[in-house]
């Protein structure tokens, strides 16, 4: 049973493994049966695999079983039993240790906006530095988050929580690659022994997820490693962080701590012991119904045998336990000279007592003592079944419940509607449901708190369940049950059993007002009607017992008084033994519920006690990341209250105010700023094995000068190499101004930056030899008169090469250029090049010789007829293949045209600049 056990706590650093272990053997310190039980549940709990019906049902049935003496000692020899067969087995080749892994790689091929059919995307990583990615919109930077995220977690969330009309599984594959398969290969290296471990992660045309990993390594076991919160952020996430619901936010920010599971395994304690829910699966309304009812029988029994005892016996039966009591019966109608043949013997119970009425009748003879006999049995039939309860007041508060049910009634909407809200709760609760306006039926958006609405909704769907379980309670405990036989003897009328046909409802609540008060009607008509059959057999009796002789009429009395003393005895017994059952089965119930509340409640007290432990750790690496990120006078907080999951932000000051409210007066970036702040902070103390960061578009909301520092602060204090015992940083960006940034860092050898091109119908390639890749896959399709699918491919090499042209040479651009993100401006790239040409000419400086200048003037002269004047004003007239491979041999001519030998038959090179050579 169970015992009282001291406080529990988690050790925060230890494994989760090593944490539940030391909780289940907490938990069968509190009982042992159960304990041991929901101690091999706790895997399915944690993987969500498991049905609390089931779980109260295991726990029940241990209760409600006999008890086994040697469960803990066969658990003991059988775990002894597994343990030698385990170790009689040859061992295998034990896998490195492995303290954390990192990210060298990433190859793509048919997954979202990369097609690459053929050739996979192959992006290399350095662990050692941080890793910047570049891209203009469209190309498919944000499909390498996704590939990377989908590898690792299987899904993409904001891809499944689309629309129903918007969302189609085959979104996740490219649409143009042919055979309609994605593949994902993340390339990891293994901390700190360097094993490297490759894993392939391939979906099918039909959605079907499956991985590898070359051996010896277990792929699920490592991407499951991997799913932490904090390894992938992207500008929505920690943007909703902020305006998210407290409990919503502190669950997110479990993940962040290394929580997650923790969280997950108090959300479902919670639900095994959520009172409602635990009620209605054991019916313990009903059965509580049950033991009042037969505890009042079991009254109205022992009543009813105390009174026939004096009439049969003589006296008072005291405190005679039954089989004394029972005794002297036997010996009281031994002692009638006609009946005592038929009493030697025998126990009372057992006693024939129509054999002891046919003697009398032999012995004494005549029609009119057998009718006596029958008229003291039918009373005292009549008598048994026209029980006192209900009484008059009772039977008023039957029709009092009756009417407030149907009032609370006409509050709610039916059945229908009450399944709506409650699937509606459970969507609106979920942690993925982050705005409390938006609406899951319509996708509507509304000024007022969806969960708040559905709550009160639901409230009054409560009230009703409670007036309700008043009602059937009331109808259950005041005695209507126990009316049925006598409306079944007073009622020959099948069609006009009032009770009997309302009873199924009434005891289930739900009779209206008006049904009440012509159930009050019935009983009244029927208690009259058994009054006047009960007056005429009294008076039969009566005449009977004047016509009779007195001892024969004794003898009748005695005789029926021992027929009903055995019926009262036997239902007794059947009563007192439901009782007992339904106590014994109610002291299950509640040990159940005993030990489900408090092993919930230890583990969440546990759960809150590390997550303050830990968010006590966070807090000043938080401010200390926030303060760097140059917001001065703005100083953020976090809390939880213990015992809750609810995670509470705040500002202990902004410029001179404090304690105030961060979404209602921070700006977007300093909100961004905050969230950003705490995700880098969790990471940096909590990472767990992963010892990676992927982040896509966070800098977008920053200025200029913010998103600065915040790439400094991941440069110099959170990423490696700028603290060695940091995560290895992925950042995606398509800002140019930012992507300028990571050039300049790129010549520290701290940082590794890569640029992406392509598009989605044909590739996107990394930058090192990415321009020759689309320059010969474009070329290739034209050749095979693919023109439709090749114009993209031109205008890709054509910007790419003025850029660089441009670059290299050092050319002046208007500023509006130079910080265009898309870039698609070719023709404004030659006008910036020819007037830097004609300036340098106008002051006698320009390097080219006669032929390149006149090279520049023949290859615009074929770059802008045959493709940009078509391109930029977007005429109808279709591109021919001859055409466009001409542009594609004049972009190469026009940029050679800036390009000289420095020697005699040596390769050719870029001028330094239009007036320098080098």
């Amino acid at each position: 049973m169970a015992v009282q056990a001291a406080a529990f706590a988690f050790d925060e650093n230890a494994s989760l493994d090593d944490n539940l272990s030391e909780f289940g053997n907490y938990i069968g310190q509190m009982d042992a049966a159960l304990g041991a039980n929901l101690r091999k549940q706790i895997s399915p709990l944690l993987e969500g695999t498991y049905k609390v019906e089931e779980v109260w049902d295991q726990l029940f049935e241990i209760c409600a079983g006999p008890p086994n003496e040697d469960n803990d000692t066969s658990e003991v020899e059988a775990a002894a039993a597994r343990a030698n067969a385990a170790a009689a087995q040859p061992l295998a080749v034990p896998l490195p240790p492995v303290t954390g892994w990192l990210l060298e790689g990433v190859s793509i091929e048919g997954f979202r906006g990369v097609n690459n059919e053929g050739h996979p995307l192959e992006l290399k990583l350095q662990p050692a530095k941080v890793s910047s990615i570049s891209a203009v919109n469209g190309v498919g930077k944000t499909s390498v988050y996704d590939a990377v995220r989908y590898a690792i977690t299987g899904k993409l969330p904001w891809l499944d929580e689309l629309p129903a009309a918007e969302r189609n599984k085959d979104y996740y594959q490219n649409r143009f690659h042919s055979t309609g398969q994605s593949t994902i290969k993340l390339r990891l290296v293994a901390e700190p022994g360097g094993e490297k471990c490759a894993i392939t992660v391939t979906r099918d045309t039909q959605g079907l997820r499956s991985v590898a990993a070359t051996a010896p390594w277990d792929a699920s076991a490592i991407l499951t490693a991997l799913n932490r919160e904090f390894v992938f952020l992207d500008g929505p996430t920690f943007q909703k962080f902020i305006d998210a619901a407290p409990l919503v936010r502190g669950r997110t920010f479990s993940g962040l701590l290394g929580l997650s599971a923790y969280s997950d395994l108090r959300q479902a304690f919670a639900g095994l012991v959520n009172t409602r829910a635990f009620n209605n699966h054991f019916s313990v309304a009903a059965h509580a119904q049950n033991k009042t009812r037969d505890e009042r029988t079991a009254g109205e029994l022992s009543a009813a045998i105390a009174k026939d005892y004096e009439v049969l016996v003589g006296g008072a039966i005291g405190e005679l336990n039954a089989t004394v009591a029972k005794e002297k019966c036997q010996d009281a109608l031994a002692q009638i000279a006609p009946l005592k043949p038929f009493c030697e013997g025998k126990a009372f119970i057992a006693i024939d007592i129509d054999a002891c009425i046919e003697a009398i009748k032999d012995a004494e003879g005549g029609p009119k003592r057998e009718r006596l006999s029958t008229c003291i049995r039918e009373r005292g039939d009549l008598a048994r079944v026209n029980h006192e309860a209900p009484t008059a007041e009772r039977a008023a508060q039957l029709t009092r419940l009756a009417a407030e049910r149907e009032d609370t009634l006409a509050r709610t909407a039916g059945d229908l509607m009450l399944q709506l809200y409650q699937a509606g709760s459970k969507v609106v609760e979920t942690e993925q449901w982050e705005d409390p306006h938006l609406c899951p039926l319509c996708d509507g958006t509304g000024t007022h708190s969806l969960p708040d609405h559905i709550a009160s909704k639901l409230s009054n769907f409560e009230a009703l369940d409670k007036a309700a379980m008043a009602l059937a309670t009331e109808w259950s405990e005041s005695g209507w049950t126990e009316l049925l036989q006598l409306e079944f003897a007073m009622e020959p009328t099948v069609e006009k059993r009032l009770l009997a046909a309302r009873h199924s409802r009434a005891a289930a609540g739900s009779i209206t007002k008006a049904e009440a008060e012509a159930l009050v009607e019935h009983l009244a008509a029927l208690r009259t009607k058994a009054g006047e059959i009960d007056a005429q057999l009294a008076a039969e009796q009566v005449q009977l017992e004047k016509e009779l002789p007195q001892s024969s009429v004794e003898v009748t009395k005695k005789v029926e008084t021992a027929r009903r003393l055995q019926n009262s005895w036997t239902k007794l017994e059947q009563s007192r033994n439901a009782i007992a059952e339904e106590a014994a089965r109610d002291a299950c119930v509640e040990r159940v519920r005993d030990f489900l509340v408090d092993a919930s409640k230890a583990f969440a007290t546990a759960e809150a006690g590390m997550s303050k432990a830990r968010l006590a750790a966070v807090e000043p690496v938080f401010k200390d990341y926030f303060k760097k990120m140059s917001f001065y006078g703005v100083e953020p907080a976090i809390s939880k209250k213990t015992d809750r999951e609810e995670l509470r932000i705040g500002l202990t000051q902004f410029y001179g105010l404090t304690n105030v409210s961060p979404q209602a007066l921070l700006s977007e970036s300093f909100r961004n700023a905050f969230a950003i702040s705490l995700y880098l902070a969790a990471a940096s103390l909590y990472g767990g094995l992963p010892k990676f960061v992927v982040l896509d578009d966070v800098t977008s909301s920053f200025d200029a000068g913010h998103q600065h520092f915040l790439v400094e602060l991941i440069r110099t204090t959170f990423a490696r190499p700028g603290n060695s015992t940091g995560p290895q940083v992925i950042l995606l960006s398509h800002d140019t101004m930012l992507e300028k940034l990571f050039n300049k860092h790129s010549g520290s050898g701290t940082w590794w930056h890569q640029r992406l091109e392509g598009s989605p119908q044909i590739a996107v390639l990394p930058q090192a030899g990415a321009v020759n890749k689309v320059r010969d896959r474009t070329i290739s399709m034209l050749q095979a008169g693919q023109v439709d699918s090749a114009k993209e491919g031109v205008r890709q090499y054509l910007e790419y090469r003025l850029s660089d042209l441009i670059s290299k040479l050092r050319i002046p651009v208007p500023v509006d250029i130079a910080f265009n993100d898309d870039k698609q401006l070719s023709s404004e790239f030659l006008k910036s090049i020819e007037a830097a040409v004609k300036l340098h000419k106008t002051a006698n400086s320009l390097e080219l010789d006669a032929a390149q200048q006149a090279g520049l003037n023949t290859n615009m002269v074929t770059i802008v007829g045959n493709f940009l004047s078509h391109w930029g004003t977007g005429q109808a007239v279709a591109f021919s293949g001859p055409s466009l491979l001409g542009v594609m041999q004049a972009i190469d001519d026009y940029c050679d045209c800036f390009t000289f030998e420095p020697a005699p038959g040596a390769a050719r090179i870029y001028y330094k600049s239009l007036s320098q050579r080098q």
